[in-house]
């Protein structure tokens, strides 16, 4: 009875919630996300079907009669997605709360649209952001940056020793040292799952993390990146690179064995051909990408050596005149290994059959997909700028010149949000605990309801 009322009080709830969006020829993202502040800094993000992107294309906006910035449409994210990201370019710390209108034009078609942005009263900003600003730390290996008032600041004792001690791991896995210390953002909302390696690793660390990462795993993972990076190559396909920080961190999101897990996926026809994967990586289903990519980093080294796969994957060479991913493997493949990348996929697929695979491989890794494909559907029906592909993930260096923190601090608070997050989180815990049958209802409910809010 007690499950039907709250079921029934989500009902009431969604059908008192309008969907209704007017029509709008550009999509305009404001950021910080959720409600926006009297003296906040605000970037915008300007999608629209109409344009496909090049050099002459942009957007202009404007208020009040004033320019504040253009920017070219241009790829973004790891998805690519075309679109015009103005950074920080309207600044409303001389402004009182109220409604406001800018301008938003497509260069040089000099098609405009109008947008409102409410600002509210600065003093109802919520915690910890007043006072909230950003400090470091260093350790042995790195430079930790976090802002106060946040999970991060509280723990950042025993996180400075998990990031000692898996970076130290990944060095002498790599048999590799560094010679300056690498920085480590900490965000305290959920981006993407949780990790991403781009110049900084910057990492999620929030007490309500419905992603609910095991942080030296996570950071193993980066760190891999990041000692990858700096030791280099010709060239670098993203299949290797995923492959080769799942590999030496056995495993994605928990240690878990790879070659049954890579033959439970198998099983389950869930196996992505080897040339699909490598010529388009992170648009393939990620948690079967990510582990199959493992998988075949394991295989190569476990037939030819860390060394002979090491000297392969350092040399493999740069793409000309169009070639795909998988053709420039299939070259380095044949110049180390006599073989093709068609040979190589047949002898792998042999050796996964050969693989002992459990009832309890099959349904952990069904509930994985389950479980992490409901994570992604949310944020894109609910945080897109959460979601992996499209992440909004500004340079700290620059917020922290800036004093801005609000980016990294809010995110979507509605009632919907709380509520899938609070299924997600519970879904977590049910799922890790190996409680599947409850898992499995928790994400139908959860699924249940973005059905409801985004037919």
């Amino acid at each position: 009875m007690r499950r039907c009322t709250h079921l029934l009080l989500i009902f009431i709830l969604l059908a008192a919630c309008s969907l209704v969006q007017p029509s709008r020829q550009m999509t305009v993202i404001a950021h910080p996300d959720g409600p926006l502040y009297a003296g906040d800094q605000v970037s915008f993000e300007v999608l629209t079907p109409t344009v496909k992107g090049g050099t002459n294309e942009g957007v202009s906006v404007t208020f009040e009669g004033r320019e504040l910035g253009q920017a070219d449409f241009a790829p973004f994210g790891i998805g690519g997605r075309i679109q015009a990201t103005l950074w920080w370019v309207w600044d409303t710390r001389d402004l009182k709360p109220g409604n406001y209108s800018l301008t938003f034009t497509l260069l040089p078609e000099n098609i405009s649209e109008s947008e409102t942005f409410p600002l509210h009263p600065a003093d109802q900003v919520p915690p910890p952001e007043p006072g909230a600003t950003w400090v470091s730390t260093t350790t042995v290996c790195c430079i930790l940056h976090y802002i106060t008032g946040t999970a991060a600041s509280r723990d950042i004792a025993s996180l400075s020793q998990v990031v000692d001690d898996q970076s130290a791991l990944v060095s002498a896995q790599l048999s590799s040292k560094l010679s300056d210390r690498i920085d480590i953002v900490f965000i305290p909302r959920v981006i993407g799952h949780g990790g991403f390696t781009l110049g900084s690793i910057y990492v999620s660390y929030l007490d309500d993390n419905y992603i609910g990462n095991d942080m030296a795993i996570l950071f193993h993972h980066e760190f891999v990146h990041y000692y990858d990076d700096a030791w280099g190559g010709v060239y670098l396909p993203s299949i290797l690179q995923e492959g080769l920080a799942v590999y030496l961190s056995g495993g994605h999101f928990k240690p878990e064995p790879l070659m049954p897990r890579a033959e439970a996926m198998v099983e389950l026809n869930w196996y992505i051909p080897l040339t699909t994967l490598a010529n388009d990586f992170y648009n393939q289903q990620h948690d079967i990408g990510y582990l199959e990519a493992g998988a075949l980093i394991g295989y190569l080294v476990e037939t030819y050596g860390w060394d002979g796969f090491n000297e392969f994957y350092r040399t493999i060479p740069e793409p000309i005149n169009g070639q795909t991913n998988s053709a420039v493997i299939d070259t380095a493949l044949r110049d180390h290994f006599g073989i093709s990348f068609s040979d190589l996929e047949t002898e792998f697929l042999t050796f996964l059959h050969s693989q002992t695979v459990t009832e309890q491989e099959l349904t952990d890794l069904q509930m994985t997909l389950r479980f992490y494909d409901s994570v992604r559907r949310y944020q894109q029906v609910l945080d897109p700028s959460a979601y992996f592909l499209t992440a909004w993930l500004p340079d700290e260096s620059v917020m922290s010149q800036r004093r801005i923190v609000a980016d990294f601090l809010r995110r979507p608070r509605n009632w919907n949000n709380q509520l899938l997050e609070a299924l997600l989180i519970r879904a977590h815990g049910e799922y890790f605990r190996g409680d599947y049958k409850d898992a499995e209802t928790t994400l139908r409910w959860t699924n249940w309801v973005m059905d409801v809010i985004s037919p």
